[in-house]
């Protein structure tokens, strides 16, 4: 049963007495076996040897195999984030999922993923926002435990982008790669103190759809991009303006990152660590400079997992926890940017038990 928290606003953050705290308990992350390296890629598609990775900065990628399942992968990154948490599953009563392709259309991939982890029936659906995906579940999630609609929330992304690569792309198919992660949030009223210091701060959404013909996976229906600079998509792929997505990626993350800081009253050198959509290396780089942040400060899992879409986020973060630089107070920035154009920022402090 979930516990009374009637007592106070839920919109106080402070963490005064009576108020929600939405802390973040644990992260868990699933991979495919199947390695592709860049190598591979460049073989195939008559590329000079380090092409890709001094482009990107990336090594390899996952991708599913033949008869595999992405909700499968959810599924176990799910179990893996309350596993590291310490939170049963029939204590969850909400999974929100970002994704832009499931399994199947219908049912939502939230649905498989709670009824998996015997939840016994929690409430769920789907977001899809493409690279922003997973920091605007978390935000969305974040929501509803302060507004008492949930209290205990897993939120997981997980992408097969090898399903919507188009190989023969020099632009994208050395970017893109298959994976999940999860985290797992819980309201409570208790006020932070030193043994419970986790919160989750306010939240930065934003989008331009006018120019989401930038990054996008067409279908075979009429679309607003047809017509114009963008043109006809191929349907089921990813499409990317190479350059102008490069230029506009480095400015929107650099403004989000500083915008999220400045509505939580946090200075840049107040975060400890920040974890950006893994779009490439190139992209991480000129962030970071532009950022004026060292390097041990900006967590990167691109080099092994390539662009996994709203899943890059989770599992950047997981990695990081998993190296032992996520632990009980550290203090985090999330930052997504892509297909939209949307965008989405986002703080938090941990709380769960250490790594």
């Amino acid at each position: 049963m979930m516990p009374d928290m009637s007592v106070a606003p839920h919109n106080d953050l402070d963490g005064s007495a009576g108020a929600i705290r939405v802390a973040p308990l644990g992260v868990g992350a699933a991979l495919p076996d199947t390695v592709v390296t860049s190598a591979q890629i460049e073989e195939r598609l008559g590329l000079e040897a380090g092409w890709l990775q001094k482009r990107t900065h990336i090594a390899e990628r996952r991708i599913l195999g033949p008869g595999e399942k992405i909700t499968d992968l959810a599924l176990l990154a799910s179990q893996r984030a309350l596993e590291d948490a310490g939170v049963a599953a029939t204590d969850v009563d909400m999974v929100i999922a970002a994704c832009l392709q499931s399994d199947d259309i219908a049912p939502s991939m939230a649905a498989v993923v709670a009824a998996g982890l015997g939840t016994n029936h929690a409430g769920g659906f789907d977001i899809s926002s493409g690279c922003s995906g997973f920091v605007a579940a978390v935000a969305t999630a974040t929501g509803l435990i302060e507004a008492r609609r949930a209290h205990t929330v897993v939120v997981v992304a997980a992408e097969a982008m090898s399903r919507l690569t188009d190989k023969s792309d020099r632009a994208t198919a050395g970017l893109l790669g298959d994976g999940a992660g999860a985290i797992v949030l819980r309201g409570t009223t208790t006020p932070a103190d030193e043994a419970h210091p986790g919160r989750v701060g306010r939240s930065i959404l934003g989008s331009d759809g006018a120019n989401g013909g930038t990054v996008r996976v067409a279908t075979d229906h009429p679309s607003i991009y047809d017509e114009g600079e963008f043109g006809p998509g191929k349907a089921g792929q990813v499409q990317m303006n190479g350059f102008d997505t490069y230029k506009t990626a480095v400015a929107r993350f650099e403004s989000t990152v500083r915008d999220t800081a400045e509505a939580n009253g946090m200075a840049l050198d107040d975060v400890d660590l920040i974890v950006l959509h893994q779009a490439n290396g190139r992209i991480l780089e000129a962030v970071r400079k532009r950022l004026e942040v060292p390097e041990e400060r900006l967590a990167s899992s691109v080099q092994s997992h390539g662009n996994t879409s709203a899943a890059s986020v989770a599992l950047a973060l997981a990695d990081a926890r998993a190296a032992g630089r996520v632990v009980p107070g550290t203090r985090l920035l999330l930052a997504g940017f892509g297909s939209g154009l949307a965008w989405a920022g986002i703080t938090m402090t941990w709380e769960g038990t250490a790594a």
